[in-house]
């Protein structure tokens, strides 16, 4: 009898040991590595991507049942940097995800390493488009690729009276995506006549601050319109100048990226008259759109950038990945991440099995002084058209 009882109770306390791991486990945090640019050139943006994250994690609140924990690295837009601070999240903190990343480079060079990391990983900036198919563990969710902006781009000159029949000096900032950009821009302004001043186009160290020589150069050309694809927090600094210099009486801006709305504020009346087309921006009217950047404002108290859009729509494809695939595997992740799609502030974003790369819908827009607004922004992209997803980049089969 005694022996019986005391089986039994010895059985109740293993019983009790097992079951503790289990619980604690069951409520570790789902751990994501969270790659943005926090000092240097892009440390603006890089801050609003890292709020976008937040935002969308926060919405989510948890993930299989187990809290979020976002753990936030500086790439310093260098790519080394940017593949040890990979290294430490993976290797060191566990994350079973990689999100954000600014810079192209930074992007192609956590690609190259992303069989021996072996975790997903989704940007929601890098736009070259060597990213179509680069790697079944790597996606793009959340901004235009090269290919896209330039289809929006060429397709919003020809519709505006007022772009349509100029000359365009092209200029890009000298690495992986400036390069696809310029020669995309060109190669679609060419088969659809669109004048272009210098085919070759000029690349622009990443670190240039006086862009004087090249806007004499534009002048020299007679060109009347530029087509730029510099780094979003560098678009007003060009503008400025460019302004100082006289340019914008005579020929027109059009840019490959949308410039961030706080440095737009900073350039003031310079920057108006810069058009473009993007995914997103605060004028964008639908519901969801409305609440997201009325929720921004009220969690932030500044001005609602795209470049927070963006990352909020590709974290929310990623945690949704994650709990479509019931799992932290990185393979049944990427599985789920084929295909999947979200609703949100500027409609179905779609990740294309085909290629692991987002198609959605854009906007043309065109920097203006704002009318009265919530977030006491002097400088707006006011939308002129959108284009939808099926006009925009290679066609891909939803599945």
């Amino acid at each position: 009898m005694k022996k019986a009882f005391l089986t039994t109770i010895l059985c109740v306390i293993a019983g009790a040991f097992l079951m503790v791991p289990n619980q604690a486990i069951a409520k570790d945090p789902v751990k994501i590595g969270v790659i943005v640019p926090l000092s240097g050139i892009v440390a603006q943006g890089g801050e609003e991507m890292k709020m976008g994250i937040q935002m969308a994690a926060e919405e989510k609140g948890t993930l299989l049942g187990r809290p979020i924990e976002l753990i936030v690295e500086d790439t310093q837009v260098k790519p080394p940097v940017a593949v040890s601070k990979a290294e430490k999240l993976v290797f060191k903190d566990g994350c079973k995800a990689l999100i954000g990343v600014f810079s192209s480079g930074v992007g192609l060079a956590i690609a190259k390493n992303i069989d021996r990391l072996n975790v997903p990983f989704l940007t929601t900036h890098v736009m070259t488009t060597k990213f179509y198919g680069l790697n079944p563990l790597v996606f793009r969710s959340g901004q235009l690729a090269n290919d896209q902006t330039a289809v929006g781009n060429v397709k919003g000159i020809l519709a505006t009276p007022d772009l349509k029949d100029r000359t365009y000096y092209v200029l890009v900032h000298d690495y992986a995506w400036g390069h696809d950009a310029g020669q995309r821009f060109v190669d679609l302004a060419k088969k659809n006549g669109i004048k272009i001043a210098n085919e070759d186009f000029d690349k622009a160290p990443i670190k240039t601050k006086d862009w004087s020589s090249y806007i004499s150069k534009i002048k020299a050309s007679g060109a009347d319109g530029v087509y730029i694809a510099l780094i979003t927090n560098v678009i007003p600094v060009f503008a400025k100048q460019a302004y100082d210099f006289g340019i914008q009486k005579y020929a027109r801006i059009v840019s490959g990226a949308a410039p961030g709305p706080v440095e737009l504020e900073a350039g003031g009346e310079a920057c108006v008259g810069i058009f473009g087309a993007s995914d997103w921006c605060w004028d964008v009217d639908n519901p969801i759109s409305d609440k997201w950047e009325s929720d921004f404002w009220k969690k932030f108290k500044t001005i609602p950038s795209d470049a927070a859009c963006h990352s909020y729509v590709g974290a929310m494809n990623l945690f949704n990945g994650i709990e479509k695939a019931g799992s932290t595997d990185p393979q049944e992740i990427a599985d789920a991440l084929r295909g999947i799609s979200f609703n949100g502030p500027y409609g179905e974003v779609r990740i294309s099995a085909k290629d692991n790369c987002m198609r959605n819908s854009a906007v043309l827009t065109e920097t203006k002084l704002a009318p009265p607004n919530p977030y006491d922004a002097k400088i707006y992209m006011k939308v002129l058209h959108t284009f939808p997803a099926e006009e925009l980049g290679p066609p891909a089969k939803w599945n």
